[in-house]
């Protein structure tokens, strides 16, 4: 059976696993079949543990209508062999996450759906604003349409069968199937008002109030979203999540019992228009009492360049408490920065510092050889302001491993980073984050800020606040639902707790308790809060860091046996200097840089940082009074 929901994915893609596991893209449907066993290899030598494919349906759907059929064995075409692809992952000693869909983006056409469906005949996913959603230019069916379910039930009973059932652990290599992507369609951080609102949607809406006793609501579903009721919009917020989670168990369902189920969900940007955080955030509900595990995509922008970005995946980690799944290691799109291995090190390192127990590395391989089925049209991308010539070939140009087999620059980092999880990728799974406080937010406020489109939202206010706390003060402040917490512990060691809630403006606040109206501008009131709360922590336990131009970000995580470690990032342009007390350290940190100290009872066990380039300072450590160049961890 699958594990618990509350598995930690490590776990599930490697049962009884000590460190976090690497997980490796790989695009078998763009790299030459003669290329596969050993771009898998070298992989594995590279320290990848999981590699993860998707399955364009498209690609592997080789006749339509009655006499429909799929090709999983290369009798077509070779490079459809997914069946020979799976057995050259087990010999390299690969295990495999595969990722269906139904709909995949992965940069192919349609985001692998078949033309058929993303035509007139099939109802459009389309927004209650109104607005389709497109792929190419062309509208994306809905997922909730009857018509369309059975088409992709189609697909994905065949995967099961032909595929999963064949090849599923602990005899075959598949431990994890990823259902849909990024919610159903790419849509799992949209705002509410740009999630599917099809006929078939809004008629499960209808039924999903019904349920809940209100069936005066389900009757106004249908109506035009600006005659809704705020609370008939407070329901909507809540039903996004469930539509997508209802759709992830459809999926699931058709599966043979043994593979982890994954879901992977964006990191919505702190800044993201149409209160896209708010929006992420009313997801959560549903989402995180599902029965699948969760992960998380990084596609917010530069967290090593950029503080807006840091603050999204701050933000997102700790309000989700998820793994992630989908990391940029050389798509230079928009930041050639992710070809040179300090800014993909940076962030993994970010992520399991804020608690991941994963690396992703997408893609783990340049590849360069597809054909038309997969390719995007060039005139969609052109229809959506996209340049087709950065989506020529190779795929993520600056992937550790060219599908050659020649390395690349990032494959230091990866090396680095492998040789870091070897050593103390045991004390890291065994800590936790330090925090020196909780901050938790009544769910109704993000259910009914999604809904704001003038001033900042509560969430994007405590965002905000967050990080300038741990940048002003070295203080984390942790985020949390006061649903989900656990209320004080036994032995009285639990961290101060504080409460934004909804309700009147004029309501009495209890101690540490913030009265908001729900949906209005937070205008400043959250951060004044959040400050007046973190001036009045006890000194006592604090930060045992300073930092000398307030630029880095430090983070920790202590462990048993007087484990501690500590991570400092620097996402900005300028340099600073982190001092700390225990051990009596410097950190020289240039701009964009970060580094990693294990530490026992004070003692320095080793350190890494992330790898220079020719036009960067060195990160430098002094520990105990003395340089500490000796105990860093290199790439092997």
């Amino acid at each position: 059976m699958s594990p618990s929901p509350r598995t930690r994915l490590a776990q599930a893609l490697v049962p009884g696993a000590t460190r976090p596991v690497v997980i490796g893209e790989y695009p078998y449907y763009r790299a030459d079949p003669a290329n596969w066993a050993a771009n898998l290899r070298e992989l594995r030598g590279l320290g990848v543990d999981v590699v993860s494919c998707y399955l364009p349906w498209r690609f592997h759907e080789v006749e339509e209508g009655a006499d429909r059929s799929f090709d999983f064995t290369g009798k077509t075409d070779p490079q459809r062999d997914v069946t020979r692809l799976l057995e050259l992952a087990a010999d390299a000693g690969l295990r495999v996450l595969l990722k269906p869909g139904p709909f995949i983006h992965a940069e192919v056409q349609l985001g692998g759906l078949p033309d058929r469906l993303c035509g007139t005949a099939h109802t459009p996913y389309r927004g209650l604003d109104g607005t389709v959603l497109t792929s190419q230019g062309k509208p994306l069916p809905s997922l909730l349409d009857p018509a369309v379910q059975a088409e992709t039930e189609t697909w994905l009973r065949a995967v099961a069968d032909e595929v999963v059932a064949k090849a599923v652990a602990p005899d075959g290599p598949v431990v994890a199937l990823q259902l849909g992507n990024e919610g159903t369609a790419g849509d799992a951080h949209l705002p509410v008002d740009a999630q599917d609102a099809s006929p078939a949607a809004r008629e499960a809406f209808a039924w999903w109030l019904t349920g809940r006793g209100l069936s005066d609501e389900a009757a106004r579903a249908a109506e035009d979203v600006g005659r809704w009721s705020s609370g008939l919009r407070l329901q909507w917020s809540r039903w996004c999540g469930h539509a997508i989670v209802g759709l992830w168990d459809r999926i699931s369902a058709l599966f043979p019992d043994g593979p982890a189920r994954l879901a992977n969900v964006p990191l919505a940007g702190v800044t993201a228009p149409g209160a896209a955080l708010d929006a992420w955030a009313a997801r959560q509900r549903a989402i995180q009492g599902s029965r699948h595990l969760i992960g998380h995509t990084e596609w917010v922008g530069n967290p090593a360049r950029d503080t807006t970005a840091f603050g999204s995946h701050l933000t997102g980690i700790l309000l989700g408490g998820t793994d992630v799944v989908e990391a940029n290691w050389g798509f230079t799109w928009t930041d050639p920065s992710f070809a040179e291995p300090g800014t993909p090190v940076f962030n993994a390192l970010l992520a399991l510092l804020l608690g991941s127990t994963t690396v992703s590395v997408y893609t783990a391989c340049a590849t360069a050889n597809w054909g038309a089925l997969v390719d995007m049209d060039a005139d969609g991308l052109r229809s959506e302001g996209v340049d087709p010539a950065l989506h020529a070939p190779p795929y993520s140009p600056g992937a550790p491993l060219a599908e050659s087999g020649d390395h690349q620059a990032n494959a230091e980092g990866l090396r680095l980073l492998a040789a870091f999880l070897d050593r103390f990728g045991d004390l890291l799974l065994a800590g936790t984050p330090d925090r020196d406080a909780v901050v938790l937010i009544d769910r109704a406020l993000p259910e009914a800020g999604a809904w704001q489109r003038t001033g900042r939202t509560v969430l994007a206010e405590l965002a905000d606040a967050v990080q300038q706390q741990l940048a002003d003060t070295g203080r984390l402040i942790g985020l949390g639902w006061p649903d989900e917490h656990p209320g004080p512990a036994a032995d009285g060691s639990a961290v101060p707790v504080a409460v934004l809630r909804a309700g009147h403006p004029d309501a009495a606040d209890g101690p540490r308790e913030l009265t908001l109206p729900a949906g209005e501008p937070a205008d400043g009131a959250v951060a004044a809060f959040v400050a007046a709360f973190a001036a009045a922590l006890p000194a006592a336990g604090g930060p045992r860091w300073t930092t000398a131009h307030g630029r880095a970000r430090v983070l920790s995580r202590s462990g048993p046996g007087g484990v501690r470690i500590i991570g400092a990032f620097n996402p900005t342009d300028g340099a600073d200097r982190v001092t700390g007390t225990d051990g009596g350290w410097t950190l020289d940190l240039p701009a964009g840089c970060a580094a990693v100290t294990v530490t026992r009872d004070g003692a320095l066990l080793g350190w890494l940082a992330t790898p220079e380039q020719p036009s960067t300072t060195p990160v430098a450590l002094t520990w105990g009074g003395e340089e500490a160049d000796a105990a860093r961890v290199r790439a092997s």
